[in-house]
């Protein structure tokens, strides 16, 4: 996944923290940059405004970074640079968009487009080549988007071959104005740390994850840098300390695409502890099994021996399956959008 950082001119960071930002997301190898020419609180005519805006541009364009700028109808005109992305926001009439990417790469606003308006960019024969879209961020608590309507938008768009992003908060860097309480795309990931907002969003099938917010931690920085697209990573506690199982378990999954009604079961866990050799011996004492439990099938289950599955469910205890570790309460509502045929993966704390 191509992912990105927010660097903002005029909203009272100073240069060099900007500077410094876009190094480290450099290095940790980000390479989309998105800022804003349309910000009350910046005061957008302002010499301040535009010396700095130009400073980020080619610190940004020196370290190979897309960038994208955040425009209107009425300023477009004034950032209309060459190699810049253009993204839309509301106001702009299919004419102007149908023009402007015959000519350049623009991005659309995907959180407020629509059918007609899509079908309507078709029959004007726009340039889906240079066509991507990007989600709003909401600083206003509780306007975030619903996650059911944020899928819906990415579907439609993601139909037509349009490749969509959307923002994750900085839990330590809200300073950005008029609220100071993040700039998440989706409600639900206002107080998430920026890993879990990036790895659900992830988990949606998005395109790429910007961090919304300024001035992001290294480590926020780092977590998005690491993000792996349509893969499902949830943070889990080992319950044994059985070294083949550890092994087993520290591998990538895909779930079956025919749904069980108890368990998401793994693919690969029995072709991968063939390969790994060794055997899982069956636990002393078989235990219950609840929702967000990891199990793997012991030997005693004959050629089922390996097989990973994740509990939805109460199972009783069965000396055939060993409850070897568990995802970690806060992470668990993330099995539900495990969908048939998706990687899936544990990171243990």
């Amino acid at each position: 996944m191509q992912n990105g950082i927010s660097v903002y001119a005029g909203l009272g960071y100073k240069l060099a923290e900007n500077i410094s930002l876009i190094q480290k997301a450099a290095k940790l190898g980000l390479k989309r940059l998105f800022t804003s020419a349309q910000v009350p609180e910046a005061a957008v005519n302002s010499e301040k405004f535009f010396n700095e805006f130009a400073d980020i541009i080619t610190v940004a364009a020196t370290n190979d970074f897309e960038i994208i700028i955040d425009v209107n109808p009425e300023n477009v005109d004034e950032f209309n640079l060459d190699g810049l992305i253009l993204r839309l926001d509301d106001g702009f009439t299919v004419a102007q968009i149908v023009e402007l990417s015959k000519r350049r790469k623009i991005q659309l606003n995907a959180s407020i487009v629509d059918e007609d308006f899509l079908q309507k960019l078709f029959e004007r024969k726009a340039n889906f080549k240079n066509i991507s879209a990007l989600h709003n961020f909401y600083p206003h608590l509780n306007t975030g988007l619903d996650a059911y309507f944020f899928v819906d938008q990415n579907k439609m768009l993601h139909d037509l071959g349009i490749s969509v992003g959307a923002f994750v908060p900085s839990l330590e860097g809200k300073r950005r104005p008029p609220f100071g309480e993040g700039l998440p795309t989706l409600e639900d990931c206002r107080n998430f740390s920026t890993d879990l907002a990036a790895r659900f969003l992830a988990a949606l099938g998005t395109d790429f994850i910007i961090i919304g917010d300024g001035l992001p931690t290294d480590e926020e920085i780092e977590a998005v840098a690491n993000i792996r697209e349509n893969e499902v990573i949830m943070n889990a506690k080992l319950l044994t300390d059985d070294l083949t199982s550890v092994d087993l378990l520290n591998n990538s999954f895909t779930r079956r695409p025919d749904i069980s009604k108890s368990v998401i079961r793994a693919v690969e866990g029995r072709q991968i502890l063939k390969k790994i050799g060794g055997k899982i011996a069956a636990d002393d004492f078989p235990v219950e099994r609840s929702f967000g439990d990891i199990t793997i099938d012991n030997e005693k289950f004959g050629r089922y021996a390996g097989e990973v599955q994740i509990v939805e469910d109460v199972l009783p205890a069965d000396a055939r399956t060993n409850t070897v570790a568990r995802i970690i309460d806060e992470e668990i509502f993330l099995t539900g959008y495990i969908k048939p045929r998706q990687k899936f993966s544990f990171r243990f704390i």
